[in-house]
């Protein structure tokens, strides 16, 4: 791959994901800085794709949302669109980072199997971990053999195939370290997705059991279920992590995010970010930037 550290700096990775929306390389590349085609993997930064981190040697950490994760050999992360993440140098280790986006499961996968990989779907306050799971080696070096072949339009076909297949033995490995909770997954995952598109615009319970068709009751019960957190302290957790992310990405004024997330002053903005978090949303930042 190429190297996007060019005359006018690093690029965005958003912006390199190929025609096909996949793309793939070595865990290895990451701690050199070899062969990286975008930003600096060591500052905190926000994707709009899935990714994949498949550890296959040593041990690393890794944040996702502003969360320390520590990943030993056999370990995989997802981890999903609009979540920030960034490596440590402190810790190095062998694998690979897969890439690909949502565009290209929706060409590639049938509805079938989209369906029945609920992680991809619950993804919006934590990101899914694998222990030990054992088909990384195997799956990748069938994948490493098939991507280096001519194989024309069927490259693409080729890889959902086999991408395909990974996830669905990950989603069996997800099941089996769920809860018992047999509640409506599917509501359970229209209501997530609400809270991510209508978030700035309605903090009410009542609002989205009104989109669901539910009662209050029966939203609060499929949050509680799921998550353990009520259906309104998922939704001001969604926010409060919404904020996090802007503090940490953006320029934004605390004034400018307050109109955004439709507080009437800073001050609200401020007083309902040190209620969920202990700091106020400088304090955040300059933590953050110290830490970058």
């Amino acid at each position: 791959m190429k190297n996007g550290n060019g005359p006018e700096g690093p690029q965005d990775c958003n912006d390199l994901m190929g025609e096909i929306g996949f793309q793939w390389f070595k865990l290895e590349d990451i701690y050199s800085l070899k062969n990286l085609p975008c930003e600096n993997p060591f500052v905190s930064h926000r994707i709009q794709f899935f990714t994949l981190l498949l550890l296959t040697e040593g041990k690393i950490r890794h944040d996702v949302d502003f969360i320390p994760y520590t990943l030993d050999r056999g370990y995989c992360l997802f981890i999903s669109p609009e979540q920030i993440h960034k490596f440590y140098k402190s810790t190095k280790g062998g694998g690979y980072v897969l890439s690909f986006t949502e565009d290209f499961i929706h060409r590639n996968f049938s509805r079938s199997s989209f369906s029945k990989i609920n992680f991809l779907s619950n993804h919006f306050l934590n990101p899914s971990i694998f222990k030990d799971f054992g088909d990384i080696e195997i799956f990748m070096s069938a994948l490493e053999r098939e991507l280096s072949l001519d194989l024309g339009i069927i490259k693409e076909n080729l890889i959902a195939s086999m991408l395909t297949v990974f996830l669905l033995k990950a989603q069996l490995y997800a099941e089996g370290s769920m809860k018992s909770y047999q509640g409506d997954f599917e509501t359970f995952s229209k209501f997530q997705k609400l809270v991510s598109n209508y978030h700035k615009e309605s903090r009410s319970v009542k609002h989205y059991a009104n989109l669901l068709n539910i009662s209050y009751k029966q939203l609060n019960n499929l949050s509680k279920g799921f998550t353990q957190r009520t259906a309104k302290e998922y939704i001001n957790d969604y926010i409060i992590l919404e904020i996090k992310r802007n503090l940490a990405t953006t320029d934004f004024s605390i004034k400018e995010m307050a109109y955004e997330y439709g507080f009437k002053e800073g001050t609200n903005l401020t007083k309902f970010f040190k209620r969920a978090t202990g700091d106020t949303p400088m304090k955040f930042k300059e933590i953050r930037l110290r830490n970058r």
